[in-house]
């Protein structure tokens, strides 16, 4: 498996580059529309990576049944919050991918959505892959990719993230195959963009 998260490392680190660093105050001045035309870098606080994610997952909510969504917690415990939003994604999603280490003590309030027969859950325990926030929308309506590495802060607990957005289609099929390479009997190869029906 190391192989594999070699390249989504590879990945991350070649994108990086590409893209124009922003500050969170860009979050407060562009609409949600305008996110569908927007590309960039940035080292972003858990509130700010919270409202990109948002929005991607907005976008899939309003793309009924059109859309594949990948998405990491790191750790389980950090889905609780969101729980409620994720039941309604996973009903929106032709599937659910939901990425994480399984860290909770007592899962109950997680079970219904884990065990749904719309959700995939990878368990991610152990690998680098905990280190990454990844939100993907993959559809035909909707292609969006926020892929963020966790960075330490210099003090206290907070954490930030340092990563890229970015509304391309190729971008998204690409962490996509990724993922399928690192979790092949989880994660379908997916539809290469040009091939897909519009």
């Amino acid at each position: 498996m190391n192989r594999p998260i070699e390249i989504l490392e590879t990945f991350y680190q070649r994108m990086m580059p590409l893209f124009t660093p922003q500050a969170e105050r860009l979050l407060e001045t562009i609409n949600r529309e305008t996110f569908r035309e927007v590309a960039f870098r940035y080292t972003f606080s858990v509130e700010a990576m919270t409202k990109i994610s948002h929005i991607i997952e907005d976008a899939a909510l309003s793309s009924y049944r059109q859309t594949d969504f990948h998405a990491s917690f790191q750790y389980l415990s950090r889905l609780v919050p969101q729980k409620d939003r994720y039941v309604r994604l996973a009903s929106a999603s032709k599937k659910l991918w939901l990425y994480g280490a399984p860290d909770l003590v007592d899962n109950t309030s997680l079970n219904a959505l884990l065990t749904s027969p719309q959700v995939v859950h990878v368990d991610t325990s152990g690998t680098p892959l905990v280190n990454y926030w990844y939100v993907v929308a993959y559809g035909d309506d909707v292609s969006m990719t926020l892929l963020a590495q966790e960075i330490p802060a210099l003090s206290g607990s907070e954490r930030y993230y340092e990563g890229f957005y970015t509304f391309d289609v190729n971008s998204a099929y690409q962490v996509i195959a990724i993922l399928h390479r690192i979790y092949p009997d989880l994660v379908p190869e997916p539809i290469v963009p040009e091939f897909r029906i519009r």
